[in-house]
Formats: structure tokens, sequence, C-alpha cells
């Protein structure tokens, strides 16, 4: 049986995919290395003032929206 191709699956079918194939490191280190729609990247050089204020902007947009 040949694996899929995990470059071409959508993160869905991949973390479909990563739960029911639990030991497939190929599979799970695509799926880590996947960038999340949601997400925010904060850096740890990010100075911690500046991920205050990043925190507290994202919390304000989420209660106006």
């Amino acid at each position: 049986m040949s694996k899929p191709n995990f470059k071409q699956m959508s993160l869905t079918e991949l973390r479909k995919y990563v739960l029911s194939h639990r030991e497939d490191m190929e599979a799970w280190d695509e799926y880590a290395d996947r960038p999340r729609p949601n997400s925010i990247l904060v850096t740890d050089d990010t100075p911690t003032i500046q991920q205050e204020q990043i925190i507290n902007r994202l919390i304000q947009q989420k209660k106006s929206s």
C-alpha cells in the first residue's frame, strides 16, 4: 500500500488521517508544520509588552465582531 501525498491533502483531511494513523510520524510532521488559518504567531523574542498589546488588540477585535 502506498502512502498518500500529505502535501496535497487539506488540513482537515490530514487531521483525519493523523487521527486514524497515529503511528505515522511523517504525516504527523506534515500536520504539525502546517500553518493554521486563525493562528497568530508571536515569537519568543517579541518583547512581553508587545505580546500583551497584540493579545489585547485581538481580544478587542473579537469583542467588536
